[in-house]
């Protein structure tokens, strides 16, 4: 029934050899080899794609029965004390974690169960005349292999096996915290193939978000074709303290070419981040037309950016980015009026004013040097204007107690 194998072919003369299958944390003990198949290459050079490329037909201890439709589940090993059945099961090469020496005569048609069941008997036989485990194949001493490479792995391997041996876990009599660690070590590596996907899946929406910002920098004229910076996106690289792409689309389509520095001042009040009033607002003449100007080209913006495929909200996008509430107030601030009579015109409380007009004062400096950066002297005067309009009275104060 079983002989000693000193050649290194799997099936010969009816005499198929024995190998132990390991898929992940499962443990399919020994089997036997059936007949053996090479799949198409894939082109893949790693040496476990080279040995998958091998499909390996081996019988081994399964799980009984079909499931309730009539069809059978996927393969698995029998629990324990469980009668199983021996099945032919398509095994890849680099799931065989050994090769025994023995062979084992197979019949000649294993379509009959109890053909089959005559081999499990026949490996449950050799397993208890061979308590410590089945004599494995020595790919040097039995197989001849003289490769310096193989010789080297297979003393590394021995090495490690002594090791693993003389380890005091090793004759451990307490089995489940064993396989508490291996179950443990197992999660933790499936943990970190998750966390791999995850960054890649986060990679991958990063990219899909830098390629529709980028399509949208070159709708705006921010940059060319070739992703060169034009004009336009070195006036937007000095502005942080707005939306940079309004404030920049603002500067070239003429909008503030068309105030004076009073309305520029109210105007550029719109990005300050403010309180919200609860105050129904009415603008005087001359700043509802500038608010206007001001919302469409938010509009457009957003809708640029929606057709670009970001996730932006066109009416979320106006009403976060277009503040108007404090622009009559600053307005008339910059026109000279008190502190008393501009608190007077909001229900905002009065050191979010001063708070705001005081980042008012570095938007307008950065719009000023963003203005001079592209040459537009006009534009860049208008600014510092404003700003000194502003800086005045209490708001500037060093210290609001003098």
């Amino acid at each position: 029934m079983c002989v000693m194998l000193n050649s290194t072919d799997l099936m010969r003369n009816n005499l198929h050899i024995q190998i132990k299958v390991r898929e992940g944390g499962t443990d399919w003990g020994w089997g036997v080899v059936v007949n053996i198949v090479k799949k198409p290459s894939t082109g893949s050079g790693t040496l476990l794609s080279r040995g998958g490329g091998y499909m390996v037909d081996t019988l081994l201890h399964c799980s009984p029965g079909p499931n309730e439709n009539g069809s059978r589940p996927r393969p698995c090993p029998p629990r324990p004390g469980e009668k199983g059945e021996m099945h032919v099961v398509p095994v890849q090469l680099p799931l065989i974690s050994a090769l025994s020496k023995i062979r084992i005569s197979i019949p000649p048609d294993l379509r009959p169960l109890e053909a089959r069941q005559s081999i499990l008997l026949a490996v449950q036989e050799l397993q208890t005349r061979f308590p410590e485990g089945l004599p494995r194949l020595n790919p040097v001493k039995d197989m001849k292999i003289e490769d310096p490479e193989i010789i080297d792995l297979v003393n590394q391997i021995e090495d490690l096996e002594k090791k693993l041996h003389a380890h005091p876990l090793h004759k451990s009599q307490d089995v489940n915290q064993i396989r508490s660690f291996q179950r443990k070590a197992e999660v933790n590596h499936e943990i970190q193939q998750l966390k791999s996907k995850m960054r890649e899946s986060q990679l991958q929406k990063f990219r899909d978000e830098l390629r529709n910002r980028s399509r949208v920098l070159k709708r705006l004229g921010h940059v060319d074709a070739d992703g060169v910076v034009q004009l336009k996106g070195r006036a937007a690289c000095l502005i942080d303290t707005g939306d940079e792409l309004l404030v920049t689309e603002l500067m070239f389509n003429g909008t503030f070419n068309d105030l004076d520095h009073h309305q520029v001042a109210a105007l550029a009040s719109c990005f300050i981040p403010v309180d919200k009033s609860t105050e129904q607002i009415h603008l005087r003449t001359e700043l509802a037309k500038p608010l206007q100007q001001l919302q469409e080209s938010a509009r457009k913006i957003a809708e640029i950016q929606h057709e670009c495929k970001l996730d932006i909200h066109v009416d979320e996008y106006v009403e976060s980015t277009v503040r108007p509430f404090l622009m009559d107030v600053i307005y008339c601030w910059s026109k000279g009026a008190s502190f008393a009579e501009v608190i007077q015109m909001t229900d905002i409380f009065e050191g979010s004013i001063v708070r705001s007009a005081r980042r008012l004062d570095e938007f307008l400096n950065q719009l000023r040097a963003a203005a001079q950066a592209v040459g537009e002297v006009n534009l860049e005067n208008k600014f510092a204007a404003a700003c000194e309009s502003l800086r005045r009275g209490i708001m500037f104060a060093n210290s609001l107690y003098l």
